[in-house]
């Protein structure tokens, strides 16, 4: 019997906006898992094996994220032009091949490359495609299926103390080519089971030329990019999402150099990802109850205070008190940054601004890892990179308040 799905009911549960949602959890756990926390354990590893500085080896996530903000508005464009499942068909083949490259790094350069490759292909199969899908496919509860679709980005830390106990048992070699394999698997299935609601519709127009790739501003775009909640957003996703990248990179080391095992920062992780999970879903329905800038700045007033009590207090109760607070605050942001843009952004060019929007929301991603390396380097722990993270992100929580009304 063939499922009969509908492309016009947000409430019914055969509403195949919904399937994306299910299987864009899936996604996004993959991508997460490998990309934002396993780093950490990647590098760690790394640099027990090669006695490589924390400042080189975090370079590496910066340099990728260095590459992926100069390719946002070119990703946005082509998402916005040619639909999400071509374009995550091709990038899970990209990241398949960046694993397969780590899986045999000896050197600093080749951990680049190889880091250059993944972060490629996750970006363009992983978290903007599903969050540009749900802007397509829903409207009244947008907010919501971003949330529940994103929940994949808790569940992926949940699971991290299960690739650390790999990483330790099986090598980084072997845990990498599996993980080259799984990412490999995804690209047919996206290509069977991912839907394109609306694309921009040119076929209609008989003297288009299709065989020209143009990246024209539409007027929508030329208007955003004029307009303060443009920017605001951009500058306060920046300064929230530049903690979230760097303890991705350096959060694992930090519990290992208290003197807990990295299977043991797997379980740390994982308690703040559980309650993350419950926040981002929480997050979600609030924002499309109540005005969503006031219930964002909350959430990243707990972002920052978890952050300045991870840098105060060294100690199990210390790392415990940051999971909840932090799981609380970066759980809850998560769908508010993406759907606050749906009430000021047209549809037809939500893809590209966020494209855009990357040039300045990777400035903190990009620098803030590398400094608190560095600062690591100099001082011997990340207590200033830990307070300046907290300080930023308690000043994106004054930006969010800062946002016109949606009828600017």
């Amino acid at each position: 019997m063939k499922f009969k799905y509908k492309t016009s009911d947000e409430s019914s549960i055969a509403y195949y906006g919904w399937i994306i949602v299910i299987y864009g959890n899936f996604i996004i756990a993959i991508s997460t898992l490998v990309g934002m926390h396993g780093t950490g354990f990647f590098l760690k590893a790394f640099e027990t094996k090669y006695n490589w500085s924390r400042a080189s080896i975090s370079g590496a996530s910066a340099f990728t994220r260095a590459q992926t903000g100069l390719f946002g508005p070119i990703e946005g464009y082509i998402l916005d032009r040619f639909g999400a499942r071509k374009v995550m068909t091709i990038g899970f083949v990209i990241t398949s091949y960046g694993f397969y490259l780590l899986s045999s790094t000896s050197t600093i350069f080749s951990l680049y490359i190889s880091y250059m490759f993944m972060t490629l292909g996750v970006a363009i199969s992983g978290w903007l495609p599903i969050i540009t899908l749900m802007n397509s496919w829903f409207e009244r509860k947008k907010t919501l299926a971003m949330a529940l679709s994103s929940t994949g980005v808790h569940i992926a830390g949940i699971c991290t103390a299960l690739l650390a106990f790999c990483i330790d048992n099986y090598g980084i070699r072997s845990t990498t080519l599996v993980i080259s394999v799984i990412f490999l698997f995804y690209s047919p299935l996206s290509y069977l089971l991912i839907r394109d609601k609306s694309l921009v519709k040119i076929k209609n127009t008989k003297n288009e030329n299709k065989s020209k790739f143009k990246l024209n501003l539409n007027p929508e775009i030329k208007i955003a990019l004029t307009h303060k909640p443009f920017w605001i957003i951009a500058v306060a996703h920046s300064f929230s999402t530049a903690s979230v990248v760097t303890l991705g990179v350096h959060l694992p080391a930090h519990i290992t150099d208290l003197g807990y095992t990295p299977v043991q920062a797997g379980y740390i992780i994982m308690v703040y990802s559980i309650v993350a999970a419950i926040a981002q879903i929480f997050g979600g329905y609030m924002g499309d109850i109540y005005t969503k800038k006031y219930v964002l700045s909350t959430f990243l007033i707990f972002q920052g205070l978890s952050l300045f009590i991870l840098s105060l207090l060294k100690n199990i109760y210390g790392v415990i008190i940051f999971s909840i607070l932090y799981g609380i605050g970066f759980g809850g942001r998560n769908p508010l940054f993406t759907s606050i843009r749906g009430d000021y952004f047209e549809r037809s060019s939500f893809a590209t601004l966020f494209g855009i929007s990357g040039l300045v929301i990777n400035i903190g991603t990009v620098l803030s890892p590398v400094l608190s390396g560095y600062l690591f380097d100099i001082k011997g722990d990340y207590t200033i990179a830990f307070i300046a993270l907290g300080t930023l992100a308690m000043i994106s929580s004054f930006l969010s308040i800062l946002l016109p009304k949606k009828n600017y």
